[in-house]
C-alpha cells in the first residue's frame, strides 16, 4: 500500500513554471498559479504537498496567503461502516474553508469548491459521495432596493404660414416612470456530482459560493462542510481538492487562485480506510455513520463581532 501512496504523490506532482508562463492563460498550466498583483503576493503561489514521512490525511488541503487568504482545512475524518449491518463501509470527512480579505477594498465575489474522489489504482473507481452539508441552495443577507427608472420622448413640431414667411415651432413631450423593488442575496449551493467520467457513481462534491452583487457584501468568511462516503471495501482513496475564487480589487483583477480546466498544483489528499478516527468535534459512532446527521456539524459564518470591547476606565 504504501508503494501506492508513493506512486501516486510521484504521479501527481507537476513541473514548475515560472510566473511569465503562468500568465499567458494556456488551459493547462496548473491551478493556484496567479497572485493578486501582476508579480504575485507572497504566499499566493505556496503550494501544499503531502509529509514524505507521513502522506496519509493531511490536515490542510489548501493555503494560500497574500492580500486575501483562502484555506480549507480537514477537522474531522471517520472511517467506519455505513450501517450497523456491515454490508457497506463509510467515511465522514467535516471540511472548514475560510476566505480572509488582508487589505482594504478587496473582498471575494465567487467561490468554486470541488472535491473529486477516485481511487489509488488504476481501474479502481473509488468512494461514492452518498450525501454533503450544505446541500441546496441557501440564501443570507437578503436585500431589497427601490428603484425608479423614468423614460422621456420629445417631438418636435414645426410649421410656415403660406404669407409673410413667418414660422411657428413647438415641442410635445412625455415622461414615464417605472417603480419597481429588487431583491438579491448571497447564495450558497451544494451539489453532488459526476466528475472525470460518464458512468458509474457520483464521485464529487461541489460548493459555489456567490455574493450579493447589489449590497457588494462578498461571500462568507467561514463555511464549514460535510462529506458522507460510502465504501465498497477498504481500500485506500485519494482526493483532488480544487477551489477558484474571483475578488474584486477596483476592477482590475478578477481571478485569484486557479482556473477552469486547470490541474491542480496542491498534491492529492490520501486516505487510509483502517486509520483511526479523528474525533475532534464529536465521538462518532463509527458502526453507522449512515444516521450522522450532517447538518449539524455545518456553519456558515461572514463575521463574528466581538461584545464587551468598549470600557470604561476611571482613577
Amino acid at each position: 500500500m504504501n508503494a501506492d501512496i508513493d506512486n501516486v504523490a510521484r504521479e501527481a506532482e507537476p513541473e514548475e513554471l515560472s510566473d511569465d508562463l503562468a500568465e499567458d492563460g494556456d488551459d493547462d498550466l496548473p491551478a493556484f498559479d496567479l497572485g493578486l498583483s501582476p508579480a504575485g503576493d507572497e504566499g499566493s503561489s505556496f503550494r501544499t504537498q503531502n509529509d514524505p514521512t507521513a502522506p496519509l490525511q493531511r490536515n490542510n488541503y489548501i493555503e494560500r496567503k497574500g492580500a486575501v487568504d483562502v484555506r480549507c482545512s480537514c477537522l474531522d475524518v471517520i472511517h467506519g461502516t455505513f450501517s450497523a449491518d456491515g454490508a457497506a463501509f463509510a467515511t465522514l470527512l467535516v471540511l472548514q474553508f475560510r476566505f480572509d480579505p488582508r487589505k482594504r477594498a478587496r473582498r471575494f465575489e465567487s467561490a468554486d469548491i470541488s472535491l473529486e474522489f477516485d481511487g489509488m489504482k488504476p481501474g479502481q473507481t473509488g468512494p461514492e459521495v452518498f450525501a454533503i452539508a450544505p446541500a441546496e441552495k441557501l440564501s443570507l443577507l437578503p436585500t431589497t432596493q427601490h428603484e425608479e427608472v423614468s423614460q422621456t420622448a420629445e417631438a418636435q413640431l414645426g410649421g410656415a404660414a403660406p404669407v409673410g414667411g413667418v414660422t411657428g415651432t413647438g415641442t410635445l413631450g412625455w415622461q414615464k416612470t417605472v417603480s419597481r423593488d429588487t431583491s438579491d442575496q448571497t447564495t450558497v449551493t451544494g451539489s453532488i456530482d459526476l466528475k472525470g467520467r460518464n458512468w458509474g457513481r457520483s464521485n464529487c462534491a461541489s460548493w459555489t459560493l456567490l455574493e450579493n452583487k447589489t449590497a457588494k457584501t462578498g461571500i462568507p468568511a467561514s463555511i464549514r462542510t460535510a462529506i458522507l462516503l460510502k465504501r465498497d471495501d477498504e481500500e485506500p482513496f485519494q482526493c483532488i481538492v480544487k477551489l477558484n475564487a474571483s475578488v474584486d480589487f477596483k476592477s482590475t483583477l478578477e481571478r485569484v487562485f486557479g482556473g477552469k480546466g486547470r490541474t491542480p498544483r496542491d498534491d492529492p489528499v490520501l486516505f487510509d480506510p483502517t486509520m483511526e478516527p479523528t474525533n475532534k468535534l464529536y465521538t462518532y459512532n463509527i458502526e453507522e455513520l449512515g444516521k450522522f446527521d450532517l447538518e449539524s456539524v455545518c456553519d456558515i459564518t461572514f463575521s463574528t463581532t466581538l461584545g464587551g470591547t468598549v470600557k470604561e476606565k476611571t482613577f
